[in-house]
Formats: structure tokens, sequence, C-alpha cells
């Protein structure tokens, strides 16, 4: 188990070694705002400093499983020098834009998926938020392209968006299928 120098990390800690699950979500709710607003004045995209410090706080659990490993500052300063180094690098190296074919139409892509068990307004609804998302090039819309239509693994989708690692991109998909999902809840209540 790790160890600390500084007294403010030892409750944190102490969770950690008994439960590792409600010691690390404890560190990383405790931690998050800080970490965004201090990361915030030098890279204000906010919804990728949350996958920023989702990336910080994997690094600092596999540090702190290690037996040897000593924090010499609190946890707040790890976490944000790690989530600081991640920014300059991605400022340095902006991942690449997804290029889709000139003639790519999200409905011909969407004509070939399954809809099976839902009615025609839960899919009009769906249609439209994925026609929002394309418009905006979102995040989200990028990782359902590479990962439904064109088919790559989570590995290469990771690289061909400058995620960190294959982990952090099948997350961000995650919570993708979530907002959206949400999404569609919120319009069908609105809709009924």
């Amino acid at each position: 188990m790790a160890k600390t120098y500084d007294q403010s990390n030892q409750p944190f800690l102490d969770l950690f070694q008994a439960n590792r699950d409600r010691g690390i979500d404890r560190i990383y709710i405790a931690h998050k705002d800080y970490f965004v607003e201090y990361l915030a004045q030098y890279y204000p995209m906010y919804e990728e400093l949350e996958e920023v410090y989702s990336d910080a706080v994997v690094v600092l659990f596999e540090k702190l499983i290690t037996p040897t490993f000593t924090l010499t500052c609190t946890i707040q300063t790890y976490l944000n020098a790690i989530g600081r180094n991640h920014v300059f690098k991605r400022m340095k190296n902006p991942p690449k834009e997804v290029s889709w074919p000139e003639d790519f139409v999200c409905e011909d892509w969407l004509a070939e998926v399954e809809f099976s068990g839902i009615s025609d307004i839960e899919y009009e609804i769906f249609l439209r938020l994925f026609q929002k998302m394309a418009k905006a090039k979102s995040k989200c819309y990028q990782i359902f392209q590479l990962f439904y239509y064109q088919e790559l693994p989570m590995w290469e989708i990771a690289i061909e968006l400058g995620y960190s690692s294959e982990a952090n991109a099948r997350n961000q998909k995650y919570q993708c299928l979530v907002r959206l999902r949400e999404n569609i809840t919120k319009l069908l209540k609105s809709n009924s």
C-alpha cells in the first residue's frame, strides 16, 4: 500500500486501503471540482477536462496499489500535475479531426442498424438527436461513427481521437450512450 508524507491524504488512503472502490470514489468526488477549475485556466474545454480528470484518477489508482509508491504531496496536487501534463500534451498535439466520406449520410448508415422493439416516435427522436450530433460534429458522433459505421476497435478509436488509452475511449463511448438515452427519455416524456 502507498505511503504519504501529507496527513491530509490519510483519510482517503485509509478508506482506499479498506475498500478500494469506495476510496477511489471519494477521491474522485472530493478533488474533481478544483481540478476542473484549476485546469480550465489553461484549457477551457470542460467536457475534455472531465476525461483528463478520469485519466488522472486512473493513474493515481495504479500508483496507489503499488506498494513502493510514496505520495510526497497532497492528492489534489498530484492529480493537478497529471492533468496539467495531459492538457499541455493535448495543446501541443491536438487530436485529429475525423473526416467522413463526402457522400456519407447518417440516415443511410442508420438504415443498416436494427431498431427492433422501438416505436416510430422513439425512432424519430433518436434520428433527430443523432442528426444534431452529426451537425455539431460532436465527440459522441465521431465515436459512434468509428465504432458502429467503420467498425474500428476501441484501441484504434483511442488513437484516432487522441484519447490516452483504450479504456478512456470505451468510457467516453459509454458516457455518450448514457447521454443519448437520457435525451431520448427526456424527449419521449415531453412528447407524451
